[in-house]
């Protein structure tokens, strides 16, 4: 099987962590979970942070490694507290310029008989985070030019549609004038 690598991902590992009691819990459709951990994705430390304060309980003792073609192979239950298993694949171990999203895998109810493929989406690596000190704002009049406030564009407006229409009568009476001299 011929897979696209991405530079960087020849040692990635994944952790995956048991979601089933937490998604029972959230009451949420598949798209808005996937979504919700996606979205908790600012930078692989504060996900990683994320999840250790959510508390979701570890499904391999050790990261699993991919192999030399790129494929990770995992074995997981398809069940977790008699309810279909839900899982989050975390990556780690990116060299690269892009790093593995975390990825949410609901398992069907219905068994499969062929291994489930799953590809993974992938982002560029997020710049290591500066803290700024905040500004000081000071509410000062500009004496730079400054863009019309909301009531003044409608006001502008309203004069622009009244002068259209003081020319439009201006030329009705002209045209009714012509008319009235042939």
């Amino acid at each position: 099987m011929a897979v696209e690598r991405v530079a960087g991902t020849e040692a990635i590992c994944f952790d995956v962590f048991d979601l089933t009691a937490w998604n029972q819990k959230s009451q949420q459709s598949e798209k808005d979970v996937k979504q919700f951990w996606l979205n908790r994705y600012q930078s692989k430390k504060q996900f990683q942070q994320y999840v250790q304060k959510a508390a979701l309980p570890q499904v391999n003792d050790q990261p699993q490694l991919v192999d030399t073609d790129g494929i990770a192979r995992l074995e997981l239950p398809y069940q977790q507290q008699d309810q279909p298993a839900v899982y989050l694949l975390a990556a780690s171990g990116e060299t690269g310029t892009q790093e593995f999203l975390p990825m949410v895998v609901f398992v069907s109810m219905d068994f499969p008989t062929e291994p489930i493929v799953l590809y993974g989406k992938y982002q560029a690596q997020q710049p290591a985070e500066t803290v700024e000190e905040p500004k000081k704002l000071v509410n000062k009049p500009s004496k730079e030019k400054q863009l019309p406030q909301t009531n003044e564009v409608t006001s502008n407006v309203l004069l622009g549609g009244l002068l259209l229409a003081l020319i439009g009568g201006i030329g009705l009476a002209y045209q009714k004038q012509k008319q009235e001299e042939n």
